[in-house]
């Protein structure tokens, strides 16, 4: 009798345990920061400082969206003192319901419906310093939105204590006088440019719709050539470039400009020194 009881302790443990990992780890959904929501608060006691960036492909402009345009939502979680990320998203309007639509989770990324739709990750995401998560959104037809993201810095360990989250939103209003805009090329998405400011050394993700010759140049506010990253044919598929910039480049505001069979796309890059 006496080793029943034993057994059943020993596996009552281990379920618990178990259970705690997947709900830190495998996202939660509602825990965005949005309001009446909490974020990664629960999570705590871990080193470093962590920062969310919200960024669109299409990039938005002046804190505006086009009424009904398609966007790809990146969420970059950074904390130079981790390697395993995870975050949770909603975007909702100003009664707090969902806005627009997410319609299509990117590798590394779930959508799960509840009260509200969330993005949240399908399990920790690796990266030195800083991991970033895609997925493709549907802009309403009109109203204000808001982007709401918690992003937490992951120790590894499946418990709460030893993480740093943080969160962070961006508020975004329908640009009505957009008539004609850039139209970033079809045959690329999920572009994103991190850290972002940074000092020395970056990366570079994108994800290829198709094979074909890729540029990635960097470039000034004017337009100039500064340096030539790559150039290179490369096969369809997620694709990510190490980077660092010239020694002689001056702080200030450029540009990651990205071509595919001469159709290119751009990404700001803030440069601190």
């Amino acid at each position: 009798m006496k080793k029943i009881i034993h057994f059943t302790l020993l596996f009552t443990t281990f379920i618990i345990g178990t259970s705690a990992y997947i709900k830190s780890s495998g996202g939660i959904v509602n825990h965005s920061a949005s309001p009446g929501e909490s974020g990664c608060s629960c999570h705590g006691g871990g080193a470093g400082i962590t920062s969310v960036s919200i960024s669109a492909l299409p990039a938005f402009i002046s804190n505006q969206f086009i009424p009904s345009q398609t966007y790809t939502i990146d969420i970059t979680v950074i904390n130079n003192s981790f390697n395993l990320f995870g975050f949770d998203a909603e975007i909702l309007n100003v009664s707090n319901t969902n806005a627009g639509n997410m319609t299509l989770a990117l590798p590394g990324v779930q959508l799960v419906n509840t009260v509200r739709k969330n993005a949240t990750q399908t399990g920790p995401k690796s990266g030195a310093g800083a991991a970033s998560f895609q997925f493709v959104w549907v802009a309403p037809s009109s109203g204000n939105v808001t982007i709401y993201a918690a992003g937490n810095a992951i120790n590894g360990t499946g418990g709460t204590g030893g993480d740093t989250p943080s969160a962070s939103n961006l508020a975004l209003t329908p640009d009505l006088t957009a008539g004609v805009k850039e139209k970033i090329s079809s045959d690329f998405s999920g572009i994103n440019v991190f850290p972002n400011p940074i000092i020395s050394d970056f990366k570079i993700q994108y994800n290829l719709l198709e094979e074909g010759n890729v540029k990635v140049l960097l470039v000034d506010i004017h337009g100039k050539e500064i340096a030539e990253i790559a150039n290179e044919k490369q096969s369809n598929g997620y694709h990510l470039l190490n980077a660092s910039i010239p020694s002689d480049i001056s702080k200030g505001v450029y540009f990651v400009k990205l071509s595919l069979n001469d159709k290119p796309s751009s990404q700001r890059l803030i440069i601190t020194q």
